[in-house]
């Protein structure tokens, strides 16, 4: 959920002033569920619908994009990010987020723009950062394109869809207070991604699996901490978000085209081992058990994180800051689909491997620092 993506999120300085003054403050819809019918417009820019004059300076919005490429070793994550678009809290900010993780190490741009400087359709997913840009082709592929502002990292991908859109989650209460609400759209589970990624001067050219999801909503970015986890496969892919210390989360499945989907209560996620962050002096996880049962479906993912980036927004002492732990991982598991008896009365079922998981993904962690 999440989510997933953004970075200097400094609307959290005036939440933590002035979290008692707005406990009380109006909650928007209660979660509702997903709906199956997915339309471009899901995918675009939601900030007028939420826009009421309550909470609008905590608005956050971020399309974010992935691939990694299996042969080369190159995976890179890109995020378009927008908050509090009416500057309601002097915090107006567009940002654009890439870490490029290669064989020779992490690059990665952290770029503010001003909010001008921001653009984006509530028809479909068209947004523009500076000279950054995501677009939708008439042919429903996604272009994305730009550069960093330090020239170390340019991109011009496409991406094609190789799964259904879904939408996670609508409205879905994230945080302490009510009105702390977060929409998640998962619109490519699984995609193929082509073109080119220059780092340093070196121009890789990509034909990579990608994937491609939308978080949008109001809440304290330190009050809603998460872990997420992706992973596709031809015919699999794989989409955690889980919410820390609270008992809100999904995970869903894309096994052969048919959606599973496990609620909080059906899953488990445990963080298995830690590494000390000698920078941000704390431990972070670098490996996690991840075990599901609904009854007819079982999922039992080992995950390893392989190259760790954390991105920071440092906030004025005594305030905390916010990390997240960008990771690139590897999947080892396996699902199992329960196989009922021919006949009920005098035979057995029994579990049937469906998959076998391998490979690499992503994976992020956040937490708060003091």
């Amino acid at each position: 959920m999440e989510r997933r993506k953004g970075l200097v999120w400094f609307a959290a300085v005036i939440a933590a002033l002035s979290l008692s003054l707005i406990a009380n403050g109006s909650a928007r819809a209660q979660e509702q569920p997903p709906d199956p019918a997915v339309t471009p417009a899901d995918d675009a820019y939601h900030y007028a619908s939420w826009a009421d004059g309550s909470s609008d300076g905590f608005y956050q919005e971020w399309w974010y994009f992935n691939f990694h490429n299996a042969f080369t070793g190159v995976r890179a994550i890109f995020s378009y990010f927008v908050t509090d678009p009416d500057d309601n809290l002097n915090n107006a900010l567009a940002q654009m987020v890439v870490v490029a993780y290669t064989p020779n190490g992490i690059v990665t741009a952290v770029d503010p723009y001003a909010i001008t400087d921001f653009s984006a359709s509530d028809q479909q997913a068209d947004v523009r950062i500076g000279a950054n840009t995501a677009q939708v082709a008439p042919d429903g592929t996604y272009h994305i394109a730009g550069a960093s502002l330090d020239g170390r990292l340019a991109w011009d991908l496409v991406y094609d869809t190789r799964s259904t859109p879904w939408f996670a989650a609508d409205h879905m209460t994230v945080g302490s207070l009510s009105w702390e609400q977060m929409s998640w759209l998962v619109q490519m589970p699984r995609a193929w991604v082509t073109g080119t990624l220059t780092v340093d001067g070196q121009v890789n050219k990509i034909s990579a699996v990608g994937y491609h999801d939308h978080n949008w909503g109001e809440w304290i970015p330190t009050d809603a901490l998460w872990n997420w986890a992706q992973f596709s496969a031809p015919g699999l892919s794989i989409e955690l978000g889980d919410f820390i210390g609270r008992s809100i989360g999904l995970l869903a499945l894309d096994l052969y085209g048919e959606r599973i989907v496990f609620t909080h209560d059906q899953y488990q996620y445990v963080n298995s081992n830690w590494t000390w962050d000698s920078v941000n002096l704390l431990y972070y996880p670098t490996e996690a058990h991840l075990t599901a049962d609904n009854g007819t479906v079982r999922v039992d993912i080992h995950i390893r994180a392989w190259q760790t980036e954390t991105l920071r927004g440092d906030l004025p002492w005594p305030l905390k800051d916010l990390l997240i732990y960008e990771q690139t991982a590897r999947y080892q598991g396996r699902v199992w689909k329960w196989k009922p008896p021919a006949d009920p009365l005098t035979g057995e079922g029994e579990w049937q491997v469906r998959a076998l998981i391998g490979g690499m993904g992503f994976k992020e962690w956040t937490w708060n620092r003091y």
